[in-house]
């Protein structure tokens, strides 16, 4: 990676390719493009995405290992919700579930069975889907959630 744009001026934006150099793993984060619409917002011309080190730190600071729980899973709230409605809905976990399984045919009625029991067991309001709040309520009490949301640098 080149360093002199940054040694000139620590306040620039460099293309997300650079940090791909240097976090191969990203590239085969199945939610890579949503980590970059949620820490990296700012898009060139071409639309590109451009970071700056304050966006890397922040990105790296919520994937640690040492980031806490409930701060973890806001950020993994707002990863996960596709349509940023402020909300996870059926559209967003089809999504996610696609991603997951890195769309393997599971059938349409597989998919809702599983959304059906997702929006069971963590939609506390029974609105139909997920808010940041009940979302965070679930998720700290996953055992493996804070293993699986995270960068290993």
């Amino acid at each position: 990676m080149n360093t002199d744009a940054v040694s000139r001026d620590c306040c620039c934006f460099l293309p997300v390719a650079h940090l791909e150099e240097l976090l191969p793993q990203l590239k085969v984060n199945p939610f890579v493009d949503r980590l970059y619409d949620v820490f990296f917002p700012r898009r060139g011309r071409n639309g590109e995405i451009y970071f700056s080190f304050e966006d890397m730190l922040d990105m790296c600071s919520a994937l640690s290992p040492e980031c806490p729980d409930k701060v973890k899973a806001m950020w993994a709230f707002r990863v996960f919700d596709f349509n940023n409605d402020n909300y996870i809905d059926e559209e967003d976990l089809t999504m996610i579930i696609d991603r997951l399984t890195q769309k393997k045919q599971l059938t349409y009625d597989e998919k809702e069975k599983i959304i059906k029991i997702i929006l069971k067991e963590v939609d506390l309001g029974k609105s139909g889907k997920i808010s940041s709040r009940e979302f965070v309520h679930a998720v700290t009490k996953m055992p493996d959630f804070a293993t699986c949301f995270q960068l290993k640098v």
